[in-house]
């Protein structure tokens, strides 16, 4: 049985994957930075009869990824998927924008990739397997109004996925990057109305906002065996909106 480490895993989309892994009897690590919403996804897995393990971390701070991992492989041995999900979008302009909400952030979007990939790659190495799946957004081809932080972050993730996969490809190990586009979340609502979010659709070649469990088929193909061919591609999910 395979093992499943999901970050933002209390909410929205990481929620809807943690979900997703545990309907194909994976394990899963349901970590994220509100404990309570990391055991009440736990509870919601195992009412269904699967395993899974809430943790707090804050992915900005690398002493908080390592007790993660610790943590991890205390409770379930190893780590074959990794999902980079935890990120925040606190709207703002440029001219509005403080280096301490910038410093943010970047800390947990981008910096938080790293630390959570740089953390599970040694047990990857080790078995000469393992998935990694970073979520990106499709702000980072298009950018973002109100939102410049946000896009250098997901634009980032694109880079460091790409650079990481090519560093661990030789080893059987692949790094890909699912990158949403405007999905019905808490990230949006803050800054949105439901007029406002829902209006948006008209953009869409699809006509319909993304539901968080729209993005959760690429991640779990990514991290099977059919995608073992795979590897340093950033996958946009977003209903036509943006065609790459």
């Amino acid at each position: 049985m395979s093992i499943a480490l999901v970050t933002g895993a209390g909410q929205g989309i990481g929620r809807a994957i943690a979900l997703g892994f545990s309907r194909r009897d994976t394990c899963v690590v349901v970590a994220d930075v509100r404990r309570s919403n990391a055991f009440r996804v736990q509870a919601e897995i195992k009412n269904t009869g699967k395993k899974a393990f809430a943790l707090e971390v804050d992915v900005s701070s690398e002493p908080s990824v390592t007790r993660m991992i610790e943590r991890t492989l205390e409770e379930f041995g190893t780590i074959d998927i990794l999902v980079n999900d935890a990120g925040i979008y606190p709207s703002t302009s440029v001219e509005d924008l403080t280096q301490e909400l910038w410093d943010q952030v970047i800390g947990t979007n981008l910096t938080g990739t790293f630390l959570c990939s740089r953390a599970a790659v040694p047990i990857m190495l080790e078995k000469k397997k393992g998935r990694i799946i970073n979520i990106s957004s499709s702000t980072a081809f298009r950018g973002a109004k109100n939102g410049a932080h946000y896009a250098a972050s997901k634009a980032g993730i694109i880079g460091f996925t790409k650079a990481l996969a090519l560093e661990l490809a030789p080893f059987g190990i692949t790094v890909n990057a699912v990158c949403p586009g405007l999905t019905d979340t808490t990230q949006p609502r803050g800054h949105l109305t439901d007029k406002e979010l829902y209006s948006q659709k008209e953009r869409i070649p699809l006509q319909r906002i993304a539901q968080p469990e729209d993005i959760v088929g690429p991640v779990v193909f990514l991290a099977s065996d059919k995608a073992s061919h795979v590897t340093g591609q950033s996958v946009l999910v977003n209903g036509g909106d943006l065609m790459w």
